[in-house]
């Protein structure tokens, strides 16, 4: 029996859907990890799938103690810096970011 491959926005639907509902210590790790991954593409090369698994890891462990008000300064610490980055490299969205 063959299973069928889910279309592209579907996937992108399943992705967006099962990371609404991390807690925030676990969307810094998913950002963390897209980081990487964006990183790996760029020098496919450079960092294995166990490196990346256990850099995340280590970061779960890291955030796993903070408290919530600190969590959240470090996520917004972090989405900063991925908007930096993004105005640098030309690739930001104008707006302001909602929720803040």
């Amino acid at each position: 029996m063959s299973q069928r491959i889910p279309a592209p926005q579907d996937l992108v639907r399943k992705a967006v859907v099962d990371v609404a509902q991390l807690p925030e210590n676990e969307l810094l790790v998913v950002i963390e990890m897209m980081e990487n991954l964006k990183k790996q593409r760029i020098h496919p090369n450079r960092e294995s799938a166990a490196k990346l698994v256990a850099q995340a890891k280590a970061r779960a462990a890291e955030t796993s103690r903070l408290s919530r008000d600190e969590l959240m300064k470090k996520f917004s610490q972090t989405i900063e810096a991925i908007r930096a980055d993004a105005i640098a490299k030309n690739t930001a969205i104008e707006g302001e970011l909602e929720g803040g």
